[in-house]
């Protein structure tokens, strides 16, 4: 029998999606699974559906705690797994039938750590998808090491879309006072822990990432959102100066914090914190040897001239626009209904 697949869901209020994605999960052509369930205190019907699932198949566990947030719950799921692997799914997402499959069979093939796949951004206009492969199902893993890992924008800041070794996450817990980039600061942690892990990554998009209207809400979380950049800051200060694998990392969060806080949602403290944090990450850049000429000109560039920055999101980003616009009429309408009548 192939080696036990711990899976983490960590649930809130979901029962219009999670129906789905345990369906998804259920139907993998890997069979050797626990499918931990955490539900958060979800006010819904979340936990009745969970119940039902875990009443029809054995590999369904369910744990019912108080609300705590998504680190909470994913926490509560990595106290309770007994895998030699483990994966984390989020319960309004869903995966291919071969996700668990290909991702196991790439990580032992290349005797890797992790292994990671692609993943598709999918809208109710796009369901149901085909199960078909977009890719080879047969194509090489390309692997990585720790340093080339975390350079790489597209690999590093999740904890979705891929396989662990579960020993790799031994001690390691999601910091449960951020609410923002918490996978992030979580897969970070891995990497510092584990210097020496490799990551087998294939193309197959087996991961479907379900974009939901108010997905972006926690952009607005400025306080959150600078306390994850931060962290990051402080990895990069507190990192031997020619290693600094996460100082481009800290440097844009902290960019996008300071756009926000001093144009968006006016926060001038934060924002004035944010510009100390890059003033002290841009004198690293100098130092370190695991960026490019042309990457710390751009990063700099973008540290010296706030305006730089907000054309750079702009033209990358055109839907900032109507975001940004619906923002401030927000902002103006709370100022109009908090402002005292004149005499």
């Amino acid at each position: 029998m192939k080696p036990l697949i711990s899976v983490i869901l960590p649930i809130y209020n979901m029962e219009l999606y999670l129906e789905r994605c345990l369906d998804s999960i259920l139907g993998s052509s890997y069979h050797n699974l626990e499918i931990i369930c955490v539900d958060d205190g979800s006010k819904d019907g979340s936990l009745e559906i969970l119940r039902r699932y875990e009443a029809a198949d054995p590999r369904v566990i369910v744990i019912a705690k108080e609300n705590g947030g998504v680190s909470s719950a994913r926490n509560a799921g990595l106290d309770r797994m007994t895998g030699a692997f483990v994966s984390f799914i989020d319960p309004d997402d869903f995966i291919h039938p071969r996700y668990f499959e290909l991702l196991f069979r790439a990580l032992t093939e290349a005797n890797a750590d992790i292994s990671i796949c692609g993943f598709r951004r999918v809208e109710d206009k796009d369901l149901p998808l085909p199960t078909d492969l977009e890719e080879d199902a047969g194509a090489a893993a390309e692997t990585l090491d720790c340093v080339q890992l975390f350079k790489n924008h597209d690999y590093r800041s999740l904890c979705w879309g891929r396989l662990f070794r579960a020993a790799l996450l031994r001690g390691l817990r999601f910091d449960e006072g951020l609410n923002y980039s918490e996978d992030s600061a979580f897969f970070a942690s891995v990497g510092e822990h584990n210097p020496q892990m490799t990551t087998a990554v294939i193309p197959n998009k087996l991961y479907y990432y379900y974009q939901r209207e108010n997905s972006l809400a926690w952009q607005t979380d400025v306080p959150g959102r600078f306390k994850a950049a931060k962290l990051f800051a402080d990895k990069v200060l507190q990192s031997p100066e020619n290693s600094a694998v996460y100082l481009d990392q800290a440097v844009k969060r902290c960019l996008s914090t300071r756009y926000l806080a001093g144009h968006i949602l006016p926060d001038r403290e934060i924002a004035r914190d944010c510009g100390r944090l890059l003033k002290a990450c841009r004198k690293r850049f100098g130092k370190t040897t695991v960026y490019s000429a042309k990457e710390k000109m751009i990063y700099s560039t973008f540290i010296r001239f706030p305006g730089a920055y907000w054309l750079y999101r702009s033209i990358t980003e055109p839907d900032m626009w109507a975001w940004e616009k619906a923002e401030r009429k927000k902002r103006r309408e709370a100022e109009k209904n908090n402002t005292p009548n004149q005499v």
